[in-house]
């Protein structure tokens, strides 16, 4: 039976909570993976692939729990100021990278710094646009200046690939992409394109489970690459693998009735949309885009192309209905063809038009929906040619916004402000199809500085319905995300915000 989203709090204040059963250290687990990674510089690439597997390779300075909490990370405790433009975070005395050398407050200062560093160009940039300055009173201790309040901060400094690198690496290599040195639980020993990347146990990580066992359990990772699901699927039930990722929607039921197989997951933090280029004609049209969102059946899409299992139909935007933050009213839900066909009569294009719908072959969550996409706007008069490339091709040219139209989506938010600053803020770094709303702008904004929830939520409940409004986007689905692991696999958790942090506690029983 499908293991879904438990929540259990996997780090306490200073050491990580073990399983409950006799852990048995040593031995590799093979992973089985959708994707190389797109780059191996944390601070520069924005790709989910590469965050999968080295975010147990780096550590950041406050964590996620499985539970979305926030914990300790490298800083072991932190404080804010009564004005909350302030924070004091005092690191762990026993971090070390991998090279030998001390995890330091000038790392820190350096790593976020970098980030922010518009030469770097990070797509997380605008994370830490708010900190005005950063003081380092000894080598346990740094101080974030805030130019205002930023509820979001910890949130942002939890995120998996803003890590905490080490700065005498970057500046003797000028990047990590050729080398690779974190903090975290597994060190770095290979990547081989198109074949596999390993990682190793690293003795000297801080962490240390309930009873005062260090951690990591595994000797290391061995991450194999099967970009075709049916392949990945396969690997785990002959036992060529002991874990994959991404476990396909057509397969789910498959692997969940094999013995040998224990299926986790569910219904994880992220969205799926169709981004239009509003600077690109026709999509400029507002007309136009609420045409495609009255015509497009999210529902269908969930059931023709994720089987039904793979996600569940946007009911408001980027942010799930079942959030606290999130809109459940969106006019778009279920068909309205005689909307649809009314708002293309009052466009700019009333007799249709034709445009490339741009796509990657490497997920089937976001390329098998396109076919249901061309099918629907057909029926309005609008042709849609699907043109499919590999991730590694589609990821750089649609993060450029070269597209018309593209099937794409975030993962891993935990803070409303992930979901809709990044992608809906006027020239932000994920806002791909270029909208702009300085009202819209200006709630975004409001958000970040506003602390208590309910204030925070009638904020961004205006801001999506002007979203809406607008129709940004077409908001297609949430989807659900599995992984499959055979019954050695002990230990491991499934985080709801798509981390992979669970392996830091997993162990092989064989």
């Amino acid at each position: 039976m499908i293991r879904r989203s438990l929540i259990v709090l996997l780090f306490a204040a200073i050491a990580v909570a073990g399983t409950a059963a006799a852990q048995s250290t040593g031995g590799v687990l093979r992973a089985g993976m959708q994707a190389d990674p797109v780059g191996l510089d944390p601070h520069i690439t924005g790709a989910t692939a590469t965050r999968n597997m080295l975010e147990n390779v780096y550590d950041t300075l406050v964590m996620f729990d499985s539970s979305l909490q926030i914990v300790p990370g490298l800083a072991e405790s932190w404080e804010a100021s009564d004005d909350g433009r302030t924070w004091t975070f005092t690191l762990r005395e026993n971090a070390m990278f991998h090279d030998g050398s001390p995890v330091t407050a000038g790392d820190v200062a350096f790593s976020i710094s970098r980030i922010k560093d518009p030469d770097v160009a990070s797509p997380r940039g605008d994370d830490f646009a708010v900190v005005d300055s950063i003081d380092v009173p000894d080598d346990r201790t740094v101080v974030l200046n805030l130019a205002e309040p930023f509820s979001p901060l910890l949130s942002k400094l939890a995120h998996s690939l803003n890590v905490i690198v080490p700065e005498a690496v970057v500046r003797e290599h000028g990047d990590l992409q050729e080398v690779v040195v974190g903090s975290g639980p597994f060190r770095f020993v290979e990547y081989l394109p198109q074949t596999r990347m390993v990682l190793e146990r690293f003795d000297d990580h801080w962490a240390t489970d309930a009873d005062g066992n260090a951690l990591p359990y595994l000797d290391g990772i061995t991450f194999q690459f099967y970009p075709d699901p049916t392949s990945r699927t396969t690997a785990v039930q002959t036992g060529a693998v002991d874990w994959i990722e991404y476990v396909p929607a057509a397969d789910v039921d498959v692997l969940d009735a094999d013995p040998e197989v224990e299926v986790v997951g569910g219904l994880s933090a992220n969205f799926r949309s169709v981004y239009l280029n509003v600077a690109r004609a026709p999509f400029d049209d507002p007309h136009v885009r609420r045409a495609f969102s009255y015509a497009i059946d999210e529902q269908a899409v969930v059931d023709l192309a994720l089987f039904g299992t793979g996600g569940v139909p946007a009911t408001g935007t980027t942010i799930p209905a079942s959030n606290h933050y999130g809109v459940r009213d969106s006019p778009y839900v279920g068909r309205d063809l005689e909307a649809a066909r009314a708002e293309m009569a009052a466009s700019s294009v009333p007799d249709g038009f034709e445009f490339d719908l741009y796509v990657t072959t490497t997920y089937d969550f976001l390329r098998t929906p396109a076919e249901v996409v061309q099918a629907n706007l057909a029926e309005i008069g609008v042709t849609a040619n699907i043109v499919a490339e590999d991730w590694s091709i589609y990821l750089p040219k649609a993060l450029e916004g070269d597209f018309d139209a593209t099937i794409l989506g975030e993962s891993g938010q935990s803070d409303p402000d992930d979901f809709l600053f990044n992608v809906f803020y006027t020239d932000n770094g994920g806002n791909l199809g270029n909208y702009s709303n300085p009202e819209v702008d200006v709630l975004l904004e409001r958000g970040r500085q506003v602390s208590d929830p309910e204030e925070r939520r009638e904020i961004y409940l205006e801001a999506q319905r002007l979203i809406l409004e607008d129709a940004a986007h077409v908001f297609l689905f949430h989807s659900s995300q599995y992984e499959a692991i055979r019954g050695e696999v002990r230990g491991f958790e499934h985080f709801p915000n798509t981390s992979y942090l669970g392996l830091r506690t997993t162990w092989l029983d064989r």
